[in-house]
């Protein structure tokens, strides 16, 4: 078995999942009802009274329940996503300021649309979308900066920011 005999000193900026600053931001807990884990950063949608799972084509903004937040409370094996694992708890952050992945071309002050899509689920976009792409606007949410698809940038979930 290798042994590891280097460490890096420097990470990157920011993290999908991540909280963008020591502002104010409400977090819940909630139980990954699914068979795969959830990766940081992705907006999930309720799935019972205490659980989340990522959305589906038939979700609405009426379940989304924040951005799966990015924890270092349980370690992962290389190669495999980590997030929130099937059957444990994670938190979702659900009001506040959250990096996430954008999921096409976004502006500042543009709204969030969660993609419930079958491409890039859990993603958010600035646009409806349809089929693969569609996508549920998320009330009183902004971006808060620009970013190409695949790239992070700061939303603003709820009032603020």
């Amino acid at each position: 078995m290798p042994v590891q005999t280097s460490y890096s000193t420097t990470h990157n900026s920011a993290y999908a999942g991540m909280p963008v600053d020591l502002q104010l931001c409400n977090k819940v807990s909630k139980l990954n009802t699914s068979d795969e884990p959830i990766a940081y950063g992705k907006g999930v949608v309720s799935s019972t009274e205490i659980g989340a799972e990522l959305p589906t084509s038939s979700s609405t903004a009426a379940e989304f329940c924040g951005v799966v937040m990015y924890e270092l409370n349980r370690a992962h094996r290389d190669g495999v996503v980590s997030g929130a694992v099937p059957n444990y708890e994670f938190t979702a952050i659900s009001f506040g300021a959250v990096w996430v992945v954008a999921a096409s071309a976004v502006t500042r002050s543009d709204p969030v649309f969660l993609r419930v899509g079958e491409t890039q689920t859990g993603d958010f976009s600035n646009a409806a979308g349809t089929g693969a792409t569609a996508s549920v606007q998320i009330p009183n949410a902004k971006f808060l900066g620009e970013a190409a698809p695949g790239q992070l940038v700061k939303i603003s979930l709820g009032l603020g920011g």
